[in-house]
């Protein structure tokens, strides 16, 4: 024996696996489509509702880069063997290149570098990418905090040096990426 319901829109009894009433010919059942829709639509505003407003992010990132301003720096030398390891004409294998990023990933470094060359990413952000002829190669990614800071990487010319403290988050292209970091003056 079937279950029944009331139709919605005459009020007589149908059967629950009816997808149109008898009665009125009102349609019972979503089709698989608008439930796909309603899905998609619920998704997107559970997203949006529990990502990190802009707010939340811009504090995050503030946090961090006070973070990396006040951390003592390791050790870690721009020259040396990591130059070694990384330099395009490095006698060291794949595997030891990752095994060396692996070691250094998340170290907040303090290094004097080589520019060669600067890139404007936003208003605040330059990605500085340096040579590696006085030691390794990176890819820096700077944030200012005030004009000054923003005219004095915007005025950099190929190898002028820059000094930088930020975290080292891997490797791109036997380069060093930096990110974030800070001017240190």
């Amino acid at each position: 024996m079937s279950k029944l319901k009331n139709c919605p829109s005459c009020k007589k009894e149908v059967s629950t696996s009816a997808k149109l009433c008898p009665h009125c010919g009102k349609k019972l059942k979503m089709g698989l489509f608008l439930k796909f829709i309603i899905l998609i639509v619920a998704l997107a505003v559970g997203s949006s509702l529990l990502s990190p407003s802009a707010e939340d992010e811009a504090k995050a990132f503030e946090d961090k880069l006070d973070q990396i301003t006040n951390t003592q720096p390791s050790p870690l030398s721009a020259s040396g063997e990591l130059s070694q390891i990384f330099s395009m004409m490095s006698d060291h294998t794949d595997i030891q290149r990752e095994n060396k990023e692996k070691e250094i990933k998340g170290k907040i470094v303090d290094w004097t570098l080589a520019v060669y060359d600067v890139d404007k990413q936003s208003q605040n952000t330059y990605k500085v990418q340096t040579s590696g002829s006085k030691g390794v190669g990176t890819f820096t990614y700077i944030t200012t905090r005030n004009s000054d800071q923003r005219s004095y990487v915007e005025n950099l010319k190929t190898g002028d040096s820059i000094r930088v403290k930020g975290e080292i988050t891997g490797t791109f292209f036997r380069n060093i990426v930096i990110k974030p970091a800070i001017i240190i003056q």
